[in-house]
């Protein structure tokens, strides 16, 4: 192989692939990254036999190959070079670099013991823009389980059982709190036969490693993402690169008996006000269930946040609110409530509110699509 490319395109292709690779002594050549020239580019691909992640990068290809070297060290060294063309030539199993005054050579392994990600030759299911689908995982994926005694809320739960009314859904629950997103599709990015490539699969879970690096790989354009669904096994396919993932197996619980269909009050406040008053009251919350309150006063037109340790101190924040129009004191873990106004966009929200038991709704005027739900702490 013999191969010219930018240090900058190098470096990034890099970046993305390396992330997913960990120290593996069972099986040392995942530790490495393999470089393959393939129609006119230079592919660069890791495993770690969950995620497989592909990126392409341009070039000048004068002689076809394939090698794999250990990642760390060839990241650590690419991204120490200056900013000029990189020559990069595999002679066997060493890879020779040259860029400016640098040369080096770093000894690789035989890349036919490369362990290949399977490849899904199905058709797309649907496409999506890839900055709405990096948003619509950036708003649910607050709320995925860390937990792995329920394996099936350690994912992302993707609904497509209205693709005919061309809308799918975006899940994640941790039991204490849910985000769930619909996402409305154009007819024309829908594949007209995906009830028979589909069968009787009408929704699957993404594991929270995936969705991670997808958010990190995606970028905030035009591009359309390309989404392939096979029996256990989901692919991503954008321009530069591609994503495999195992899917989690199990079923999602049946979520939507935890949102309330109706509440007693809507109260209406600024974003930005609520998020900075809860960033204060947190530092007055108690560390052994980070409870902060909210309190509401019938026809008052502000909301108490206040928070108390009694060996620090105590603190008291008012900010303006609508439609306050009953009394109550609502405790509520700061973290999830941080984490519920962050993913919601525009500045006008509202508190959905039944009782002190009861799960609570936060939702935006700018984006309907997008729900969190909450449950209150107990004191």
């Amino acid at each position: 192989m013999k191969f010219t490319c930018t240090r900058e395109n190098l470096n990034k292709a890099l970046n993305i692939v390396g992330r997913i690779i960990n120290k593996n002594s069972t099986l040392p050549i995942l530790n490495n990254v393999l470089l393959k020239t393939e129609k006119g580019r230079l592919k660069l691909s890791s495993t770690n036999l969950e995620i497989g992640i592909n990126y392409w990068i341009g070039g000048k290809i004068e002689e076809s190959g394939e090698i794999t070297v250990p990642t760390k060290l060839f990241a650590n060294f690419i991204s120490n070079l200056p900013n000029n063309n990189i020559e990069i030539k595999s002679r066997e199993d060493i890879l020779n670099i040259k860029c400016g005054g640098y040369k080096t050579n770093i000894k690789g392994l035989d890349p036919k013991e490369y362990p290949l990600a399977p490849k899904l030759e199905m058709e797309p299911i649907f496409k999506i823009k890839s900055s709405d689908f990096k948003k619509a995982l950036s708003q649910v994926l607050p709320a995925v389980s860390n937990s792995e005694s329920r394996i099936e809320i350690t994912g992302v739960f993707l609904n497509f059982s209205e693709l005919n009314k061309n809308k799918i859904t975006l899940v994640a629950t941790d039991s204490y709190r849910l985000a769930e997103k619909d996402i409305n599709l154009k007819k024309d990015n829908i594949n007209k036969k995906f009830k028979d490539i589909l069968g009787n699969v009408n929704s699957i879970i993404i594991p929270k490693d995936t969705i991670q690096e997808l958010i990190r790989i995606l970028g905030e354009n035009e591009e359309m993402l390309e989404i392939i669904i096979s029996e256990n096994q989901i692919l991503f396919n954008f321009e530069s690169a591609s994503v495999i993932s195992r899917l989690i197996e199990g079923k999602y619980p049946d979520y939507k008996q935890i949102i309330p269909d109706k509440f007693e009050s809507q109260i209406t406040i600024n974003k930005n006000e609520i998020i900075n008053s809860i960033k204060v009251a947190s530092l007055f919350s108690n560390i052994s269930n980070n409870s902060i309150e909210l309190k509401l006063l019938n026809s008052s037109k502000n909301l108490e946040i206040s928070s108390e340790i009694s060996d620090l101190g105590n603190n008291n924040t008012k900010i303006p609110a609508e439609n306050i129009n009953k009394n109550l004191n609502i405790l509520y873990n700061h973290k999830f409530l941080l984490d519920g106004f962050n993913s919601l966009n525009g500045d006008k929200v509202f508190l959905q509110i039944n009782n002190e038991t009861l799960p609570t709704i936060l939702t935006s005027a700018a984006d309907k699509g997008f729900i969190y739900v909450i449950m209150p702490t107990r004191a």
